[in-house]
C-alpha cells in the first residue's frame, strides 16, 4: 500500500475536540472541506485486476500519441507531438528530438516529443509505422472541443462514490471515442484531478482503451491538488506522491518552462526541482512554468496555469500571453484552471476565477472585457459559475466524484463555428435526469455528431464571436 495509506491507518481515533491532536485536527480539516475526497479503500478493484490480466502484447503496441498546441509566442504553425511507450523507441519515420525515460516519478515510461510546423488542414505523419492525421484548423476559423474535470473511476487512493453508479469508465471511454469519430472535432481538455492516481497505472488503463482518433486530436491538460498530493493537499504530503511530474511527461505540453534556460524546444521540461532531494513533499514539488501555457486554436485563446503555483512567478508570462492575446485577437479567451478557490494547495490569487480577474487588469487582456472567461473543476458540481453582463465562468468538475450538490455526471462542447461562441452541457446521468447515457450515445453514433444531438444539452453560452473588443457590441 502507498505510505499515505499506511500512516493514515496508523492516526489515532478522534477524540473529543479538547484532547484533538495535529494529526486528527488535519484529516477534519481535509474531510470537511466542500472539495475534499475520502481516502480511498487502498486497492484496486477486482475488474481493474482482471483488465490488466487480458492485456495482450498487441495491447502494448498501441501508439500513445499526445498532440498539444504549440506556445503561442513560437507561431500558429508549431505543434508538440509526442509518444509515450514503455521502452525507448527508434521512430525512425518521425523526427523526435527529444527521447528520455521519465525523471523522478511514472518512471516505467518513455517519452517522445517534438515542437514540429504543421500546415492548416489534415497533416499526414508516420510514427512507429503508423499512418496519422493531425487536422490543425485555420487560424480564426471555429472549433469545436470537449471539456470535463475531476474524472475518476477508482477507489483505490481516493473515494470515487459514483464510479459504478454512472460506470464512469466504460461510459467516459465510450462516449469519447464516440464523439471524436466526427471528423470536425478539434480538442479534448481535463482541467484537472485527473483520475485521481498516484502512480500512473489508472491514467494509463484508460488511455489505453481511447481511440487513436481521440488521441490524435488536440489535448489540453490541467495541473489539480490530487495531481500533485493525492490525499487532496500538501499538509498530507510525502514521498509516494506526483507533484505534476508524471502528469507533466504524460501529457507534455508546450510551456512556458520551454523559453527560459536552460530548456529550449528540445528539452522543453524542468527538472530542476528533485522531490526526493529536497524532501520537502508538503509543498509544491514541481516548477509552475510546466504548467502555463497560452496558445490559439481556430478562433478561440486558451491560457493554462497550475494554482498551486506562486502568482508573482506567474505573472511576468501571464503578461506576455495577454500581449499575445492582443495580437492573435481570438473571439474569445478561457482561462483554463483547476482550483475554483483557494486552499488544499491553490495558493493566494491562483484560483481560476482570481486569475481571471488579475489577468483582465493587464494591458492586452484589459480589452478582452466579457470575452476573457474561465473553466475550472475542483468542486464536483456542474454549473454556469459566474455572469457579468453574458455568463463569464464554468464549472464542470463532476465526472464521477460527490460534493455538496446533487449527484452528476456531465461535459462541456464548446463550438466556436458558426459565427457564435457557444457552451453546451451535457448531463448524461444524475439525481434530478436520470440516466441518459445510452440517448446520447445513441444520437452520436446514429447523427454523426455532438452538434446534432443538442436537443440534449442545455445552453451555457451563445455570443457572437466577432465583438468590439471590452463590449459585447455586435462590429
Amino acid at each position: 500500500l502507498a505510505q499515505i495509506d499506511s500512516a493514515v491507518r496508523d492516526w489515532p481515533e478522534p477524540q473529543p475536540a479538547v484532547a484533538m491532536g495535529p494529526r486528527t485536527l488535519l484529516l477534519l480539516a481535509f474531510t470537511s472541506s466542500a472539495s475534499a475526497a475520502e481516502r480511498g479503500t487502498g486497492v484496486f478493484e477486482p475488474w481493474l485486476e482482471k483488465l490488466w490480466a487480458s492485456r495482450t502484447e498487441a495491447d502494448e503496441r498501441e501508439l500513445e500519441l499526445r498532440i498539444a498546441k504549440g506556445l503561442g509566442s513560437k507561431g500558429y504553425d508549431k505543434v508538440r507531438v509526442s509518444v509515450i511507450a514503455p521502452r525507448l523507441e527508434a521512430f525512425e519515420d518521425f523526427p523526435f528530438t527529444y527521447r528520455e525515460q521519465f525523471r523522478y516519478r511514472w518512471t516505467e515510461n518513455f517519452l517522445h516529443s517534438a515542437l514540429v510546423k504543421l500546415s492548416a488542414g489534415a497533416n499526414k505523419l508516420s510514427i512507429g509505422g503508423r499512418n496519422v492525421t493531425v487536422d490543425l484548423p485555420e487560424e480564426d476559423v471555429g472549433i469545436r472541443g470537449v471539456f470535463w474535470a475531476d474524472p475518476c473511476f477508482s477507489s483505490k487512493w481516493i473515494n470515487c462514490r459514483y464510479a459504478e453508479r454512472f460506470q464512469t469508465f466504460n461510459r467516459s471511454v465510450e462516449m469519447l471515442n464516440g464523439i471524436f469519430k466526427d471528423p470536425t472535432m478539434n480538442l479534448w481538455g481535463i482541467l484537472g484531478d485527473n483520475f485521481y492516481d498516484q502512480t500512473g497505472e489508472l491514467t494509463k488503463t484508460f488511455f489505453d482503451h481511447i481511440s487513436l482518433d481521440v488521441k490524435r486530436r488536440f489535448f489540453l491538460v490541467v495541473n489539480g491538488n490530487h495531481d500533485n498530493w493525492v490525499c487532496g493537499g500538501p499538509e498530507c504530503g510525502d514521498a509516494s506522491d506526483n507533484f505534476g511530474l508524471g502528469q507533466m511527461q504524460y501529457y507534455p505540453a508546450d510551456a512556458v518552462a520551454s523559453t527560459l534556460e536552460p530548456q529550449d524546444d528540445v528539452n522543453f521540461l524542468d527538472f530542476s526541482v528533485d522531490p526526493d532531494h529536497r524532501r520537502e513533499y508538503q509543498s509544491f514539488q514541481n516548477s509552475g512554468t510546466n504548467f502555463l501555457s497560452y496558445h490559439k486554436l481556430g478562433n478561440i485563446g486558451f491560457l493554462s496555469f497550475s494554482g498551486a503555483a506562486k502568482f508573482e512567478d506567474a505573472k511576468p508570462h501571464m503578461e506576455e500571453a495577454c500581449r499575445y492575446f492582443e495580437e492573435a485577437q481570438p473571439a474569445a479567451v478561457f482561462v483554463v484552471g483547476h482550483w475554483n478557490s483557494e486552499g488544499m494547495g491553490c495558493l493566494k490569487d491562483m484560483a481560476t476565477p482570481e486569475v481571471r480577474a488579475e489577468i483582465l487588469r493587464l494591458p492586452g487582456c484589459r480589452e478582452l472585457g466579457d470575452r476573457l472567461k474561465y473553466m475550472d473543476g475542483h468542486k464536483h458540481c456542474n454549473y454556469v459559475q459566474a455572469h457579468n453582463e453574458e455568463p463569464i465562468g464554468f464549472m464542470i468538475g463532476a465526472h464521477g466524484m460527490d460534493d455538496h450538490c446533487e449527484a452528476q455526471y456531465g461535459f462541456l462542447f464548446l463550438d466556436s463555428t458558426g459565427g457564435r461562441v457557444r457552451l453546451y452541457y451535457f448531463e448524461v446521468d444524475s439525481a434530478t435526469r436520470g440516466d441518459r447515457f445510452e440517448d446520447i450515445r445513441g444520437c452520436v453514433e446514429s447523427r454523426g455528431s455532438l452538434a446534432s444531438c443538442l436537443y440534449f444539452a442545455e445552453t451555457w453560452l451563445d455570443v457572437p464571436a466577432e465583438r468590439e473588443r471590452g463590449s459585447g457590441v455586435l462590429v
